[in-house]
Parts: C-alpha cells; sequence; structure tokens
C-alpha cells in the first residue's frame, strides 16, 4: 500500500512503476491510496499491466467520480466516508511581509482562533515565528513542547520530532484543550497529523499539495461554542506574492516557488502555481471532497498547464520546456538506475552496485545523519543523539566519515562544527551560522 503517491516526483514515480509491473507480474496485488493523484498518473498506473495508457482529457478528466477506486478495467464510482465541508479561502498579497503575515494570525488568536501557518521554506516561517514572539500579546499563543515555544518543520533531531508530532496532536487534535494558539510550520505539518484547526493561513502551493493543506482545517466536527464565532466555518488565508504576480520567479525562485537553474526546486512548476492562484480567485468557496477531482485536474492537467503557457506568454511557454527537460532527464536516470528484475543479479556481472558513484534517491543521497557522542542535552529537555542535515546545508567534500566537533550545549542550545561549517540547533531546529 502506497499512501499519497504525487506524480510531481518523477524520479520515484519511475521506480514505483518498475517496482509495480514486477511485483504485479509475480501474481501480486497491490492497492494504491491518494487523495490528490491527476488522471495522467493514474492512468500510467493503470496501464502498468496492458503497457497501454490511455490519457483524458481535461474536460473528461475532471468529470471523473471522485472517490473512485480505479483498476485495470475502468474507474468505479465510491460512496464518500468522510466528513464534507465548505471551505472559504481567499488571496492575501502578503507573501512577502511577515509582519502582517502575523497581524493576520493575531487577530485571529485574540479572536479564541487556533490557527495554523503553513510556509513553504524553513526561513519564512522562522522569519514569521520571530516576529509573533516578540509581540507582546501573541508570544503567549505559539505553539510549544515541554512549555518550549517552538516551529514545526523538518530541521528537527530524530529525538525531538516524535515530541514536536505529538505536541501538535495534543494542542491541535480531536481532543484539543480550549484557548488560542498560533502553529508556525512547514510541509511537515499536512502529512501523517491529525491536526484540527480553526483557520489557516498558507503560502500558495500547487493545489493537491494545498488540498492536503486544507485537510487540517476543521477537520474534526464540532459543538457550535468550541469554534469562535467569526471562525464557525472553515476559512483558508492563501499568501502570494505583490500583485500575484509570479512572474519574477521564472528567473530567481522565491518563497519555495519556481525552478532552480539546473533544475527541481521546492515547488518549481509555476504553471501550476498560476493555475491554482486562478481557481481561487473564481472559485472562492469549495466544497471538499466535491470539488477535489476539478480542482485537481484544472491545476495540473496538461491541457490546462498549456493554456496557461499560451496566456502567459514565451517566459512561461520557456519555461515549460525546462521542466519538460527535467521530467525527460529524471525518467532517462531513474530506468537506467533500476535493477533488471528479469534478471538474475548474482550470475550477471553487469548487474552488480556501481561502485563509483552513488545513485541519488527521493530522500537525497547526500544528506548526513551525525550522531553527537556524548548526546548533548536539546532544547526540550530530550537528549540528542541524532540529527539529520540536508545536502544543500552541507559543506562541498565532506568526508564520508566526518562528525561534529566541538559541539557545547546552554540553555537548550546546541552549537558545533562541521567540515568546517558553524551550526546551532535549538527551538527553532537546524540552523548554520554564518560567522564574521
Amino acid at each position: 500500500m502506497v499512501d499519497e503517491v504525487h506524480a510531481s516526483d518523477v524520479y520515484m514515480t519511475v521506480l514505483l512503476e518498475k517496482l509495480l509491473k514486477a511485483h504485479l507480474g509475480n501474481g501480486g496485488h497491490a492497492l494504491l491510496l491518494s487523495a490528490t493523484l491527476g488522471s495522467s498518473a493514474r492512468s500510467r498506473y493503470q496501464g502498468l499491466e496492458s503497457g497501454k495508457v490511455d490519457t483524458l482529457s481535461f474536460e473528461n478528466a475532471a468529470i471523473a467520480p471522485y472517490p473512485a477506486l480505479t483498476e485495470r478495467r475502468g474507474l468505479w464510482p465510491m460512496a464518500a466516508t468522510g466528513r464534507e465541508k465548505a471551505v472559504r479561502w481567499s488571496l492575501h498579497d502578503c507573501m512577502d511581509d511577515p509582519a502582517r503575515i502575523a497581524q493576520l494570525a493575531i487577530e485571529a488568536a485574540r479572536a479564541g482562533a487556533k490557527v495554523l501557518i503553513v510556509r513553504n521554506t524553513v526561513p519564512a516561517a522562522t522569519e514569521l515565528f520571530s516576529i509573533i514572539e516578540s509581540h507582546p500579546e501573541a508570544g503567549k499563543w505559539l505553539f510549544q513542547v515541554n512549555g518550549v515555544s517552538a516551529l514545526h518543520h523538518s530541521r528537527f533531531s530524530r529525538q525531538d520530532r516524535p515530541l514536536l508530532d505529538a505536541a501538535i496532536e495534543s494542542e491541535l487534535g480531536k481532543e484539543r484543550p480550549p484557548g488560542s494558539r498560533i502553529i508556525i510550520g512547514t510541509q511537515t505539518l499536512e502529512q501523517s497529523l491529525d491536526i484540527d484547526a480553526d483557520l489557516l493561513i498558507t503560502d500558495i502551493c500547487p493545489m493537491d499539495v494545498l488540498l492536503q493543506r486544507i485537510g487540517r482545517l476543521h477537520r474534526h466536527k464540532r459543538d457550535t461554542n468550541e469554534r469562535p464565532a467569526d471562525y464557525s466555518s472553515a476559512r483558508a488565508l492563501v499568501l502570494t506574492p505583490a500583485n500575484g504576480d509570479f512572474s519574477p520567479m521564472l528567473s530567481r525562485p522565491k518563497n519555495g516557488l519556481g525552478r532552480f537553474s539546473e533544475g527541481g526546486g521546492v515547488y518549481p512548476d509555476l504553471r501550476i502555481i498560476e493555475a491554482t492562484h486562478r481557481l481561487i480567485q473564481s472559485h472562492p468557496e469549495i466544497e471538499i471532497p466535491a470539488d477535489n477531482r476539478m480542482l485537481v485536474e484544472a491545476a495540473t492537467h496538461p491541457d490546462r498547464l498549456e493554456e496557461i503557457e499560451r496566456s502567459m506568454g514565451s517566459e512561461w511557454t520557456l519555461h515549460g520546456q525546462k521542466l519538460a527537460g527535467d521530467v525527460g532527464a529524471n525518467r532517462t536516470v531513474a530506468h537506467l538506475h533500476v535493477l533488471e528484475t528479469d534478471r538474475a543479479f548474482a550470475s550477471d556481472p553487469n548487474m552488480a552496485f556501481p561502485a563509483d558513484h552513488k545513485v541519488a534517491s527521493r530522500l537525497g543521497v547526500e544528506d548526513r545523519l551525525v550522531e553527537f557522542e556524548p548526546p548533548q542535552s536539546g532544547p526540550f529537555g530530550v537528549p540528542v543523539r541524532q540529527l539529520p542535515i540536508r545536502a544543500y546545508m552541507l559543506p562541498n567534500g565532506l568526508d564520508v566519515d566526518a562528525q561534529p566537533e566541538g559541539a557545547t550545549a546552554h540553555d537548550g542550545v546546541i552549537e558545533f562544527m562541521l567540515g568546517g561549517r558553524h551550526y546551532r540547533y535549538s527551538r527553532l531546529g537546524l540552523e548554520q551560522i554564518k560567522d564574521g
């Protein structure tokens, strides 16, 4: 069973297709679960056995039943099991104005709301956290772990992350306590957490991701007096750049939006972002899950993305061509790296794992898990033993056996050196310190 399969992850999609094809070829069965899978990816999975991929037009894809069960013979409607909800969403051109975002959150918390803020990058979340914490009234409303105000994102130790998750579900779960609360984080808040906010404030992101975030809004049915009167119905404030203009990000990614110069990015496809923006403008209120299929297809279907390119001009067409090149390159690399399951591994010397280079994976082959010996006193009262560090935060040419040096811990802050770089780990997560 595979949960939340995202079609945008081309590399992993190819590997998953190969794995499923081999599994099915051996007489196995597979069940894939997704709340936001687009028709293009669904058609590829559906055609794994036959080798025939029937791509639906946007018009037909948008009216396909939802929820549904897809198997080799077709698409079958299923009865919805979750609670339906109406969501009002609105655009706010203050993505680059953390002080204004803080004010939106404070106003809601002042009215008694539990506010969930999801930003696309850790630096943006950290900056907003600092502004709200410094406010004379708002600091008391920030999410806490063992009495310590904190963020929620991926740059925490393996010992502290379970504490963060448990505290989030305690503060914002089904049995949440009364009172105002402001929770700030990144994509980790949209995954595998049973949390229920009164108001969602989120950076704009691809529609399928946005729907995942909205899934943390009014998640549970509550009595009328359990939510503030102004937030008795689900509301989402979607943050966008000034004038809702994403064109500058074609050349310089910002706030997780746009393609890096060598390919990739947090959310590289600005066509999907623009399509999502237009849908929010044209549909001020949506019904979940009834509108899920239409929304995902209208923001991700190839026909709609081509329309975005035509309407936005040549720079956007070039952007689409670069993205298509990235997809082709990633699919080629994935096909080169996958093991051929119909060939005997042990008897074929050409099937051995290569010794002269590393093969990347979704988790990032260059990421590093460092260990503190002895463990250091962490920000939430638990000793920190293992700390993951993403590849982009590591120095070039770092020795594979390198471990932290000169680690010191004081008042919940750990500082250490790794490969000549200076790092700090605290209630804000892992940060690189720019000395001098």
